[in-house]
């Protein structure tokens, strides 16, 4: 499961919210989103309108401590985000390798 989708079941409110609400409700300067979404880690609901979904916000507050915590750039950021994403998408493998394990069809 990815961050993204991991946020969609947190934030299942429908709409988007313009830069300015995302950079409010996120934590991080407007510049440094737009950074993020250059690099992809982030994803606008709407590129030209530059909107973001609601459900983008817990993928952005997670950006936002990490960035804050380690003093992460864009780069470094966009990097640890998707090994989080890896790591998460893994242990997701590794769960349903250990279920079918333990119910005996391996």
């Amino acid at each position: 499961m990815t961050i993204n989708q991991l946020s969609e079941a947190l934030w299942p409110e429908a709409g988007a919210i313009t830069l300015d609400e995302f950079a409010e409700r996120s934590g991080l300067a407007q510049d440094f989103l737009l950074q993020l979404v250059d690099y992809e880690v982030l994803l606008p609901q709407d590129a030209a309108a530059m909107t973001f979904a609601m459900s983008s916000l817990a993928a952005a507050r997670t950006a936002c401590r990490l960035h804050r915590d380690f003093e992460l750039d864009a780069a470094a950021l966009a990097l640890v985000m998707r090994l989080l994403d890896h790591i998460r998408d893994l242990e997701a493998s590794l769960r349903a390798l250990e279920a079918r394990q333990s119910q005996g069809r391996l």
